[in-house]
């Protein structure tokens, strides 16, 4: 029998209900999305589009916003397609409808708290990645422990040929399409967070390898609009490893000569009109095929040099003339950078070629355009990284003579010298907090060191337990920055007069100076160095 106060009872469930579902209710310029409560701390919103799907006859073009939101609520709880790459564990299928991207905040946000917004973008070489393989959970539920919540959100990309193909061919407003993409999301953020909760005047953008260069990448090529007020950047690289121009892509053998002829279509002015028509399976395996072929993976760069193009001049010019936002910038380095991205070389026979010749060889492959490379400046990386040195890479040098010379010069060349760059052009500019990471994390390949990447387990977790109290440190100073625009003590600001770093390693968190590898450094940052691989 059915009692008056059983019927309360009822009613008022499901009035909690659809309050819930109510707060979890957020209308967008792209639609309506339902979100999801996450172990009762974490609301999140994922899949959700900022653009137009990248299809047809818009391959291969810049971005478009959504012209009419979808019809209807959408439930946000499946992850958007992941752009198209070689096949990985993204957590989500690949496809080349991509333009998504993800919104998490703690649970009980109200659409007026007004939090700081930490926008993260994925690295990968330009190649590979998605939003959808980051759990920022341990990252929220940190800055809810320290009274600092932040609103987390990643974001998709368009990658390698479908993002980064370079031609004379190709219109200059279409370049880059790829940062295109991470411009048009940020975009999306400045109209669409405060419905979150979100502060959009208190963006911080954050990347880590090429997500790190894609930040670096906004700051140096930015536009009228403030899309951030603040600038964090795991591993910079320049912002890019090199950025030949459009041209150079079509030479044969090149990449988009390569891309044409694979795929059937003229090397012209049809080039485009006729990729837009190849199915998109066989362009994905041409693509594919393509990454498979090139050292790395690294098919594609960011291009420059065309006016009217995301990147009219080449970095290294901006950078010099101080062209670039002056907000503040937390960014820096691990120690062996280099080590992961030359484990081709590790035991690699080399017949008829000495061993510097093995490295001119290696280094020569690095880049879209190795003529532009002289046999004068490959001399002088052979001085600098001689055959059989102990202290290269140290103290994880592997006794392995090519590939430890090899990581040295990666590391140096492409990170270190990167971040040194751009802290010495902005010190007297802005606020500038630099940091080296130099711990080794138990578990992880003691003949890769303190790699490229090895520092986001400790932001991210699983944290191994013996790190856990540096690894809240560590993330302490990135949530700090977040809310504040300064990750807090012990951190000391760069200057031009103290050049300090802030060491990041397990019970010796301290300033160092940064100083290390310097003759090598500023060689490669010399404007004739820069030139030769195209920076």
């Amino acid at each position: 029998m059915f009692t008056k106060t059983w019927l309360v009872v009822a009613l008022l469930a499901v009035s909690h209900v659809a309050l819930a579902q109510s707060n979890l209710t957020v209308r967008t310029t792209s639609g309506t999305y339902q979100g999801s409560e996450e172990s009762g701390a974490i609301e999140r919103w994922i899949g959700i589009r900022y653009g137009e799907p990248p299809t047809g006859s818009l391959r291969f073009k810049a971005p478009v916003p959504v012209k009419t939101p979808a019809a209807g609520t959408i439930m946000a709880t499946t992850f958007g397609d992941a752009c198209p790459q070689p096949a990985s564990d993204l957590g989500a299928p690949v496809g080349e409808d991509c333009l998504f991207l993800n919104v998490w905040r703690p649970s009980g946000t109200t659409a007026t708290a007004g939090l700081p917004v930490l926008v993260f973008i994925h690295g990968g070489q330009w190649t590979t990645g998605a939003g959808s393989q980051y759990d920022p959970t341990r990252i929220i539920d940190r800055s809810v422990t320290n009274k600092k919540p932040i609103i987390f959100v990643d974001l998709n990309y368009r990658l390698n040929a479908f993002g980064f193909a370079a031609s004379q061919f190709i219109p200059a407003e279409d370049l880059d399409m790829g940062l295109l993409d991470q411009r048009l999301a940020l975009q999306f953020v400045q109209s669409n967070i405060a419905a979150f909760g979100g502060d959009p005047h208190k963006v911080t953008i954050w990347g880590q390898s090429a997500g790190a260069g894609s930040v670096e990448a906004h700051t140096i090529y930015f536009t009228n609009q403030t899309l951030f007020r603040g600038v964090m950047g795991d591993s910079m690289t320049g912002p890019f490893k090199s950025s030949p121009f459009p041209a150079q892509y079509d030479a044969p053998g090149k990449p988009f000569a390569e891309l044409t002829q694979q795929a059937g279509c003229p090397l012209g002015s049809g080039s485009i009109a006729c990729l837009q028509q190849v199915p998109f399976q066989t362009l994905l395996r041409i693509s594919n095929g393509l990454i498979a072929e090139t050292a790395n993976g690294q098919t594609w760069e960011p291009t420059v040099g065309v006016p009217g193009s995301f990147a009219e001049e080449r970095a290294s010019t901006r950078i010099s003339a101080g062209n670039f936002l002056h907000v503040p910038i937390l960014a820096g380095t691990n120690l062996n950078e280099g080590t992961i991205f030359v484990d081709a070389v590790e035991n690699l026979p080399h017949p008829g070629m000495t061993e510097d010749q093995a490295l001119d060889f290696f280094i020569g492959e690095l880049v879209l355009d190795n003529t532009t490379l002289t046999q004068a400046t490959l001399n002088q990386i052979n001085v600098f990284y001689p055959a059989n040195d102990s202290s290269l890479d140290a103290p994880f040098n592997t006794g392995n003579s090519l590939f430890d010379r090899a990581a040295a010069f990666y590391g140096d060349n492409f990170f270190q010298a990167a971040r040194r760059r751009l802290f010495d052009a902005a010190a007297d500019l802005q606020p500038l907090f630099g940091y080296h990471f130099t711990e080794f994390v138990p578990g992880n390949n003691p003949t890769f060191g303190v790699a490229h990447a090895s520092e986001l387990q400790l932001l991210y977790g699983p944290v191994p337990s013996i790190e856990e109290t540096f690894a809240n440190q560590f993330l302490d100073f990135y949530i700090n920055f977040v809310n504040d625009l300064n990750p807090g003590t012990p951190w000391p600001q760069f200057t031009s007069t103290n050049k300090q770093l802030l060491q990041l390693m397990r019970n010796n968190v301290t300033a160092v100076p940064d100083t290390f590898d310097a003759e090598m450094i500023t060689f490669f940052n010399t404007p004739e160095v820069l030139n030769e691989f195209e920076k």
